[in-house]
């Protein structure tokens, strides 16, 4: 056990956040529609994950080298959530950007 991360909590808790914290956090998250993945992101995708069982290959929007199964995901863009961009590397291009801003200057307005 161990004290929650929230500052100024004293909870003992057996995960980084007691449970009123943790619902606390997911609530500020919003739903899941909400990031982005609604009935559109399921079906696209559903259409990647297809195709790569075909044995098709898929390659990363962000770094352009082949996405496997493995550490497939469909990425969002960094700076509106309701552009759905492609298939990308879950670990080295999605989790891992800390770029601050999506490199598509096409669909970003100028004042952004």
């Amino acid at each position: 056990m161990r004290v929650c991360i929230e500052s100024g909590c004293g909870t003992l808790t057996d995960k980084t956040r007691c449970l009123e914290h943790r619902r606390a956090k997911d609530q500020a998250r919003g739903t899941r529609q909400e990031r982005g993945y609604d009935a559109e992101y399921d079906r696209l995708r559903a259409a990647d994950v297809a195709a790569m069982a075909r044995g098709e290959v898929l390659t990363c929007w962000r770094c352009e080298r082949v996405v496997m199964p493995h550490d497939y995901s469909l990425g969002h863009c960094d700076d509106d959530r309701s552009i759905i961009h492609g298939p990308e590397h879950l670990h080295g291009c999605n989790l891992a950007n800390t770029r601050g801003g999506c490199p598509h200057a096409s669909h970003i307005s100028p004042a952004a």
